[in-house]
């Protein structure tokens, strides 16, 4: 698998994880709504339903009406992102002629290890770019973490980060530095100029436990 391959399956597993959080914060909502929309109609079944008072007040039946109004319009912003999120997946599912199914990430994350290099490359960035907005709005830290106590195998002095999104046979470690082509030595399967060092997770601690 190319270095691009490497890049866009990792991004597409940190793009999982941010969707399931973005999707338990709907489910959350919709249950919020569903709650706040029965209060309100139980409202509309008690005993003072039918008294009006010359100020209105809680047993104003007009008054109960707009609140279950309301509860049903309110609180639809994850439900909103999380639809946002699933129509620019299909979109980019489409684009990249992945199989058709229910679910575009699947589709997606099927695709990828098929695409050409440079597709490879393209949907990683629009990927990435999913990732952090949702991160962003469900307040999720960027995906990777430090790995420390590790040299970079090419640099030998940057921070190496490790990706631990997804099943562990898909776990990787990058680093900052960029590879230079066929004179690089990190050691990188199917080294590309210009693209950012990135090993299968097994292949950096295994180097370093021989």
């Amino acid at each position: 698998m190319t270095p691009h391959h490497l890049h866009a399956v990792r991004t597409t597993w940190a793009l999982h994880t941010a969707l399931t959080r973005l999707g338990e914060l709907a489910v959350l909502e919709s249950r919020l709504r569903t709650d706040e929309t029965l209060s309100a109609a139980d409202g509309l079944r008690s005993p003072l339903y039918g008294q009006r008072h010359a100020t209105g007040g809680h047993s104003d039946p007009v008054s109960a009406t707009l609140t279950l109004h309301d509860a049903t319009a309110r609180v639809t912003r994850w439900a909103d992102l999380s639809q946002r999120a699933t129509d620019r997946l299909r979109w980019i599912a489409d684009m990249i002629g992945a199989t058709p199914a229910p679910d575009p990430w699947w589709r997606i994350h099927t695709r990828t290890p098929r695409l050409p290099a440079a597709t490879a490359a393209t949907i990683t960035r629009h990927l990435a770019d999913e990732d952090t907005w949702i991160r962003a709005a469900v307040r999720l830290a960027p995906a990777g973490q430090p790995l420390t106590g590790v040299p970079c195998p090419r640099c030998g002095v940057r921070q190496l980060q490790v990706h631990t999104d997804g099943p562990e046979a898909s776990w990787t470690v990058t680093c900052t530095c960029i590879c230079v082509g066929q004179g690089c030595a990190c050691g990188m399967d199917g080294k590309v100029e210009g693209v950012q060092h990135i090993w299968p997770r097994h292949q950096v601690l295994g180097r370093i436990d021989a």
